[in-house]
């Protein structure tokens, strides 16, 4: 797989579910705030990225992070970091199952239950995920591309030319729109559920290493990444400025939920595309863990037989059910986004890579005739501080963000916003 293709898919992986929560962020954190830390997050990712690729470069048998994990820290290591990966694919697996719920149910205004709706999406997903091949992946990626476009472009328009919802309509007549370059009233729990929901929009980097097994030159990459976080980056802020200047305090999550029924209904058929196949490049991710690692010494592991199709097939249709079970457990889209991004997404995009930095480079962890280490030039003190920044960043994020969750819930459950598992 060349670069630019893989660059297509990582970007389909990354433009996805996060794009729709972006207005929401920016109105938890303001313009200037929104704005400020989605190109700072966006930067970290690139840059923890870089450290992903070179770390591949070096240890040519890591397949993904859980083989990053088992070199770093030894066998207990590759079982952290390759179920985290599981873990974090059953959130992005979930999170796509409720979203694509979400939307059904806006399309047909309540037609059947919910639940029948997420297991719909559930069934689809598996049916889709057939190829456990990336490459294989790359057509579905540009039209996934460009239907969430496509969708964020209409959402745009819509709010711009005043076509909202019964409910929007009705706040707006009794106070105009306002929106705010800083927060107006932040607390704890949305700068913190905010944050992390930029977090998981860029929580592409999990597959680094994924990506870079499947690559002719692992290095290139960097060049991929560096073409999705361009790209993603100018979307998510443009998307997340327009709309939430047109909806302000009324912004919702996902944002199609802010336009009238026939304009989002054609949206939602639009952004069903990308709700597919992004959720489908994200499981996978974790599925491949388990089928490598399962697999390792079988001859199954290459093999295109019907035996081994299935034996995939089969760890997908476990990794769907698991997402789907979990959408109907934890109900409400921000909190999900927060509950993943706090538990896994943080230490993909952050903290994991300063630890494969400072392994890699640190003299306290030279191999026995290897050449001495220093960090001795401006580069590798940048690198070095960076590292540390992230893995701190990452321990405070992970308790403060599941904080956050929780009084999310708590606050939705008590003002009645929220249902309860598994309701109609």
């Amino acid at each position: 797989m060349g670069w630019f293709r893989a660059g297509l898919i990582a970007t389909a992986e990354n433009i996805a579910l996060g794009i729709l929560s972006f207005p929401s962020v920016f109105q938890r954190l303001g313009l200037a705030g929104g704005i400020i830390t989605t190109i700072g997050l966006g930067t970290i990712a690139f840059l923890t990225a870089w450290i992903m690729v070179d770390f591949k470069v070096r240890h040519m048998g890591v397949m993904h992070f859980g083989d990053a994990g088992g070199v770093v820290f030894g066998k207990w290591g590759a079982r952290i970091f390759g179920w985290g990966m599981v873990l974090k694919a059953t959130g992005l697996a979930g999170s796509h199952v409720l979203v694509g719920q979400t939307a059904f149910e806006f399309m047909t205004n309540h037609a059947i239950c919910n639940v029948w709706w997420g297991f719909i999406v559930t069934v689809v997903s598996i049916v889709m995920s057939y190829n456990r091949q990336w490459h294989k992946l790359w057509w579905l990626s540009f039209v996934s591309l460009a239907c969430i476009f496509i969708a964020s472009f209409m959402n745009m328009i819509g709010v711009g030319i005043g076509r909202h919802s019964a409910k929007l309509e009705a706040q707006i007549a009794k106070k105009p729109v306002e929106y705010h370059a800083t927060p107006t009233n932040p607390n704890l729990t949305d700068v913190l559920g905010a944050f992390t929901n930029i977090v998981f929009a860029y929580g592409g980097n999990m597959a680094c290493f994924s990506f870079c097994s499947e690559m002719k030159k692992p290095n290139d990459f960097k060049k991929s990444f560096a073409m999705s976080q361009i790209v993603a980056t100018i979307s998510y802020i443009v998307v997340g400025t327009v709309i939430y200047c047109y909806g302000g305090d009324y912004t919702t999550s996902p944002a199609i939920g802010m336009l009238d029924h026939k304009l989002g209904i054609a949206a939602y058929a639009i952004a069903f595309v990308t709700i597919m196949v992004s959720g489908i490049l994200g499981a996978n991710v974790g599925i491949k863990y388990i089928y490598v690692t399962t697999l390792r010494n079988s001859h199954l592991l290459t093999s295109k037989s019907f035996k081994a199709q299935m034996y995939w097939m089969l760890m997908v249709a476990i990794m769907w059910i698991a997402g789907f079970v979990l959408s109907e457990l934890i109900p409400f889209f921000n909190p999900l986004l927060t509950i993943v991004s706090s538990l896994f997404s943080v230490w993909f995009v952050c903290g994991g890579a300063g630890f494969l930095w400072i392994y890699d480079n640190h003299p306290r962890f030279a191999k026995e005739g290897e050449k001495e280490r220093a960090i001795d030039t401006p580069a590798k003190w940048f690198f070095y501080i960076f590292s540390l920044f992230v893995i701190l960043i990452s321990c405070a994020i992970t308790p403060l963000g599941l904080y956050s969750a929780g009084m999310s819930i708590k606050t939705g459950y008590s003002k009645g916003s929220f249902h309860h598992p598994f309701a109609c």
